[in-house]
């Protein structure tokens, strides 16, 4: 079975808010993408708050319409990509991370493109009003920006450094306080078995690349075994998070969007296939093309109702346009 971030596999969803929320933030990200925030001031609370490091604190729908306004050179191509996005539901309440990647972009002719790449995370609260789910906070944090910076000139950009400096920023996200994981640990709705399952490496990507440690333990069986990149073979949960926190250790930001999840469950072991979606600086012909950089393989196991690798493989490499995915 495949399974996506915004398939809507189970009627259960729209029970439980997930798919009315998904739907949301896709429009919202969709008219960011067309700098047109001032189309879907319905989606907010009128006292909603809203937190970008690239542009800033608003508060109201007015100062967010206004907030959310990109500047810069005119540009003929916009393209969003939404990864690795989960929702936990509790009550009257709901919190969601996701992955951005974008490209602005103009033709310069013969196919090739004068790009600005960036990627950042997104951890949003929404809540449930009497006409639907509403964003009450979005809160966002660029995380890396490549190229031809005109587009964006009134973005504040990220120096790239490692550790403190005299002239850091607090993040705007806090994954030990902002991650739906912490902060609904215990949702309503936790999805089919597939869902559950492609969850933990929303959670494991998660963890990773914001430095959460602890919740990254949670995502290994005790007696886990891995193989990957640039350690070669791991053994034991210990092992495994051990090693990883020393990798993130040097890293300014990591980013393990992912997406077109093959998950296939027998009773409570799975098997998952990940496609990890990384940056490259497209051309015309491959915009739009389903491009990745390597792939996981996975085994899973499930204890005491939480799923958990027990097996995962990380295999680098380019897969262009393969029909099997």
């Amino acid at each position: 079975m495949n399974s996506n971030n915004h398939s809507k596999t189970s009627s259960g969803q729209y029970d439980s808010g997930r798919a009315e929320i998904q739907e949301i933030f896709a429009t919202f990200s969709k008219a960011l993408e067309e700098n047109n925030a001032a189309s879907i001031t319905s989606y907010f609370t009128p006292d909603a708050e809203v937190n970008f490091s690239n542009l800033g604190q608003f508060k109201g729908v007015d100062q967010i319409v206004t907030g959310l306004v990109r500047e810069g050179t005119p540009i003929d191509i916009a393209r969003f990509k939404i990864t690795n996005s989960y929702v936990a539901v509790s009550k009257e309440q709901a919190q969601q991370s996701a992955y951005l990647m974008g490209v602005f972009a103009n033709d310069m002719g013969e196919g090739e493109l004068d790009t600005f790449l960036f990627g950042g995370h997104f951890a949003n609260t929404y809540v449930h009003t009497t006409e639907g789910w509403k964003i009450s906070h979005l809160r966002f944090e660029l995380d890396w920006q490549h190229g031809n910076s005109n587009y964006v000139t009134n973005w504040k950009l990220t120096d790239g450094a490692v550790g403190w400096h005299p002239k850091v920023v607090t993040p705007t996200i806090l994954s030990e306080l902002d991650a739906p994981w912490r902060v609904f640990p215990n949702p309503d709705d936790r999805g089919t078995d597939e869902e559950q399952v492609t969850e933990t490496y929303l959670r494991y990507s998660w963890a990773l690349d914001q430095a959460d440690f602890s919740l990254l333990t949670t995502v290994f069986t005790e007696d886990a075994k891995a193989d990957m990149s640039p350690f070669g073979p791991m053994s034991g949960r210990k092992e495994i998070v051990s090693l990883l926190k020393i990798l993130r250790s040097g890293q300014p930001y990591m980013q393990h969007a992912a997406t077109n999840f093959k998950v296939n469950v027998t009773g409570d072991t799975a098997t998952m296939d990940i496609y990890r979606v990384v940056p490259f600086t497209p051309n015309r012909e491959n915009l739009d093309a389903q491009i990745f950089g390597a792939r996981y393989e996975s085994r899973l196991r499930r204890e005491q109702g939480v799923w958990k690798f027990e097996w995962l493989h990380y295999i680098p490499g380019w897969i262009t346009n393969d029909k099997n995915i």
